[in-house]
């Protein structure tokens, strides 16, 4: 079970991305935060620290896997 405290700092630290980054906001808030991401999506996401090479991960959305993003739909809305 997720502690209550951790959720509000999560909400908190939420807001203060997305008021640093508007932009990664919007394109958020495009992609996850108003339709639903259907079976068969793709998503990739790339790192690139200082002085390091790039690395990258991606993942095929199935069935299973869109419980986790209606909820990060909701976190996002707030």
């Amino acid at each position: 079970m997720v502690n209550p405290v951790t959720v509000m700092k999560i909400a908190n630290e939420r807001k203060v991305i997305f008021e640093n980054h508007p932009e990664f906001f919007n394109f958020i808030m495009e992609q996850f935060g108003q339709e639903e991401i259907p079976e068969g999506t793709e998503i990739e996401l790339k790192i690139t620290r200082p002085g390091e090479a790039a690395v990258s991960s991606e993942i095929c959305v199935g069935e299973k896997d869109r419980k986790l993003f209606d909820g990060l739909k909701e976190m996002i809305r707030g």
